[in-house]
């Protein structure tokens, strides 16, 4: 008697999960890699200082 096992697909949420992990990823390498001049944070401070 020959069995055939079912083909297994993959869940939605799988792809889903995985893809969402790639852009945070990219995310966080691209905001480190970024130069300096390109994402600039003022602190409270200067932001007091120049109202």
């Amino acid at each position: 008697m020959s069995h055939v096992l079912p083909s297994r697909t993959r869940p939605k949420k799988t792809y889903a999960a995985v893809a969402l992990f790639l852009l945070v990823y990219l995310g966080v390498l691209v905001f480190v890699f970024a130069p300096k001049d390109m994402i600039s944070v003022q602190s409270p401070t200067e932001l007091l200082a120049t109202d």
